[in-house]
């Protein structure tokens, strides 16, 4: 397992992290059940996984990673989570709800400090509210040791293009030692503003989601080439893969994976065999070639899936 610094904060974290996000929701939607998760957790760490990213909002996911992680010394990983700041009747203004959240996750995840906390989803036209006051509330908790390190995430499906993730650096680059956001071949647009910043400010990069969906699906990549007028060809980046949709994903990842300022790269599959396919295709390579192709094809893409 290769690792990056987390922006300056002199954290090692592993390129490969664990998400208990996305599709299969820690696999509460694929059948794994809490033996079959601490398994995944066990293999993840013996691969040198040591990044577990979880949140208030998926569905009990930090109840269920506290259970996979039981028997493993706390020290040997680390543990992100979110809080959403959107509620069932607006926007969150009240800090002492961000309070709430924070310890209510610490409960869940039966610890006494989570290693990143983050706001969950933000968009750039409500970005003032953490200025204003999301800001000084998770700082209190910093300060109280309840939080190591503070993190921002975006709304990627109305939000590609990474305006959100790309003012919080501009603004507030001392508060932020993460950003999350997707960089990878359908949505490069992180290389034009956001990867800069995040260079310049020493904030780390958690890369979400960059092969998820539409890499994965060779029908629906075909339909986003057409939509995008890409010409091929042939099958949508069979230059790539030679048609091998693993193969295709593997480089994915490996993209994914290629600007330093990216210090990892959210897995968040539910099989170990998976698992252990992503963590190898971190070792791997592309060509020159390959890279340059890539993104100069596809350097303006945005795509949200």
């Amino acid at each position: 397992m290769q690792y990056r610094k987390l922006g300056n904060t002199g954290v090692d974290v592993s390129l490969l992290s664990y998400g208990t996000g996305g599709p299969s929701q820690f696999g509460q939607k694929t059948g794994v059940d809490d033996a079959g998760r601490a398994a995944l957790v066990s293999r993840a760490l013996e691969l040198g996984v040591n990044l577990f990213d979880t949140a208030e909002a998926y569905d009990g996911a930090e109840v269920l990673l506290e259970k996979a992680l039981r028997g493993h010394r706390r020290d040997s990983y680390l543990i992100a989570t979110k809080w959403s700041y959107r509620v069932d009747d607006g926007l969150v203004t009240d800090p002492s709800e961000i309070v709430r959240s924070l310890e209510q996750s610490l409960e869940r995840l039966q610890t006494d400090y989570v290693d990143i906390f983050q706001i969950h989803g933000v968009s750039p036209e409500n970005y003032h509210l953490a200025e204003h006051i999301y800001i000084p509330a998770m700082q209190r908790l910093q300060e109280q040791g309840k939080t190591r390190f503070l993190g921002i995430t975006e709304m990627l499906t109305s939000d590609p293009k990474h305006e959100g993730m790309s003012l919080a650096m501009e603004r507030h680059p001392d508060v932020w030692d993460s950003v999350m956001l997707k960089y990878g071949i359908m949505n490069q647009w992180a290389a034009k503003r956001a990867l800069p910043l995040a260079g310049s400010s020493t904030t780390g990069v958690l890369n979400m989601a960059p092969v998820r969906l539409t890499l994965t699906q060779p029908k629906k990549l075909q339909e986003r080439m057409i939509e995008w007028g890409v010409d091929e060809g042939g099958n949508a980046l069979d230059w790539l893969s030679n048609g091998d949709t693993v193969e295709l994903i593997r480089k994915g990842y490996v993209f994914a994976a290629e600007p330093p300022e990216v210090t990892t790269v959210i897995s968040g599959t539910s099989s170990i065999a998976h698992l252990e396919v992503n963590v190898a295709a971190l070792d791997g390579t592309l060509t020159e070639d390959e890279f340059a192709k890539l993104k100069s094809t596809y350097g303006d893409s945005a795509s949200p899936d």
